[in-house]
């Protein structure tokens, strides 16, 4: 599938990234040049196009041939910039789905009622977790788009996973680290990548695998 990813923060860094590694085409439109050239020097292996620019307007919609799109996901900090990038997207090149990010979990069902497919809350993706009786310490979830969960979890010294590499732990089919945030500096990891206490861990896993990635990393 193409798909257009509107905002290129953390949540639409690592969807896009996610996304590719599914061998989806994408592109990103983010306003920061500075995330642009961020997003473009991190995932030049993948099919990843980026383009500095506002994904509310149509001209830029435009270079970033909406019109040959799949879908359109809106994930910028701005729920007003979500709402109408899903609107003209819908409305003005009749794509046929539309995701949109709400930071304000109040704001899903006027999401839904003004033709957004989807309206996804990172917050509401946590009351969830709280309502399925599931407690995961230390685990974070960024946000959940269809059956995929993106998670940010904290190496604390309970885990066992410290000083071993990747390739030695058993991570669940399914669940993968693409990235780890160490001393401030983002890194890929490779299977021989070995784990450091307070490493900040990037794992997709499916929607519900949240426990076994903890695990997996041996928390105690």
């Amino acid at each position: 599938m193409f798909i257009i990813v509107i905002g290129g923060g953390k949540v639409g860094y690592y969807l896009a990234k996610t996304l590719a590694q599914l061998k989806h085409k994408i592109t990103v439109i983010e306003t920061d040049k500075a995330l642009c050239m961020h997003i473009a020097n991190t995932t030049s292996n993948l099919d990843i196009s980026v383009i500095n620019g506002d994904g509310t307007s149509v001209n830029y919609l435009i270079d970033a041939d909406i019109e040959s799109a799949d879908a359109l996901i809106a994930v910028t900090g701005k729920d007003q910039d979500n709402l109408v990038a899903c609107q003209l997207a819908k409305k003005r090149f009749s794509i046929k789905k539309t995701i949109a990010r709400v930071n304000n979990p109040k704001n899903i069902k006027i999401f839904e009622k003004l033709g957004v497919d989807s309206a996804v809350s990172s917050t509401s993706s946590l009351v969830d977790i709280i309502e399925r009786e599931v407690f995961i310490s230390g685990l974070k979830s960024l946000t959940t788009i269809g059956n995929i969960s993106i998670n940010e979890i904290k190496l604390q010294s309970k885990f066992s996973s410290i000083d071993k590499q990747i390739k030695n732990l058993k991570i669940p089919e399914g669940c993968i680290i693409i990235s780890i945030i160490r001393n401030n500096q983002l890194m890929i990891p490779s299977g021989s990548t070995i784990l450091h206490k307070d490493d900040e861990l990037i794992v997709v896993s499916k929607k519900g695998d949240e426990t076994k990635i903890e695990k997996a990393l041996g928390k105690h």
